[in-house]
């Protein structure tokens, strides 16, 4: 089913209860009487330049020397047969600057652990108990960045961690947009939607005096189909206390240490995903 035509059966659908429900009878002397409900805005009377919430988000992020989040991603997996599935994840990520991350992953199968120390990275799978390391650049962008294109390890929020969030995001951009403002699990969030040549990506920013990202969503241009991905960032600590060997890690003395398989090209017909 096409998107507009998935949109278009969504949007009758949610309609169907109200053709179908009767209103309720009105008194003409209570409603004379009745208080005018207050008109709520959905956008500030001057709307904020898309770049300037971004700049602002960034420039927040910045002062962090270390937080720690949860990450709910839904990856859209478009198989040969053009069916759309779609791949949960969970993760707790914690970061100390300028060059420590632990994030666990968790699932139903015992999840996984990786770890940055500033020297090296490890990934333990607990319920196989195996583990690989190998040497890390640096710093925290640097490790990244090596991550996704040497070990094929993609962080879902990485442009989110690096030294200048703000400079990474809007390369390439060819139209921004200030969608306005929406309620995210509670919170009021400023809602951008922003294009480059071979990616749409949204983001909602919380309102107010700590301007943290709520909500991420990509569309992979780039694909075809244009497969999307999002994620929800929640439970925000930003002051968090680690122990000193939080990051490091330390294999335990039955785990089986095996080699990392450097990112290799996708074998035939494989199944197409977001970033």
């Amino acid at each position: 089913m096409k998107m507009l035509s998935l949109l278009s059966a969504i949007f009758l659908f949610s309609l169907a209860p109200i053709g179908y429900a009767s209103p309720p009878a009105v008194d003409p002397a209570a409603a004379s009487v009745a208080p005018t409900a207050p008109v709520v805005s959905l956008s500030p009377a001057v709307k904020p330049q898309p770049r300037d919430v971004l700049k602002s988000m960034a420039a927040t992020l910045r002062t962090l020397d270390r937080f720690t989040v949860r990450v709910e991603k839904i990856t859209e997996l478009i198989l040969p047969t053009d069916q759309r599935l779609h791949a949960d994840q969970m993760m707790e990520v914690a970061i100390q600057k300028p060059n420590r991350m632990r994030i666990d992953y968790q699932n139903l199968s015992g999840g996984r652990q990786l770890f940055y120390d500033g020297q090296a990275f490890s990934l333990y799978t607990p319920a196989a108990n195996v583990y690989a390391s190998a040497a890390a650049a640096p710093t925290l962008e640097e490790t990244l960045d090596l991550l996704e294109t040497q070990y094929g390890i993609s962080v879902a929020i990485a442009d989110l961690l690096v030294a200048n969030p703000d400079s990474r995001l809007v390369q390439n951009l060819t139209s921004e947009t200030y969608v306005g403002r929406i309620l995210v699990r509670g919170v009021p969030c400023h809602h951008l939607a922003f294009q480059t040549p071979d990616l749409d990506w949204e983001i909602w920013i919380e309102e107010g005096a700590k301007p943290l990202p709520r909500r991420l969503l990509l569309t992979d241009k780039s694909v075809e189909g244009a497969p999307q991905m999002i994620a929800s960032l929640s439970d925000w600590n930003l002051a968090p206390q680690f122990a000193a060997d939080f990051f490091t890690f330390k294999p335990p003395q039955s785990a089986q240490k095996i080699k990392f398989l450097n990112a290799a090209p996708a074998a035939a017909a494989p199944a197409k995903t977001a970033p």
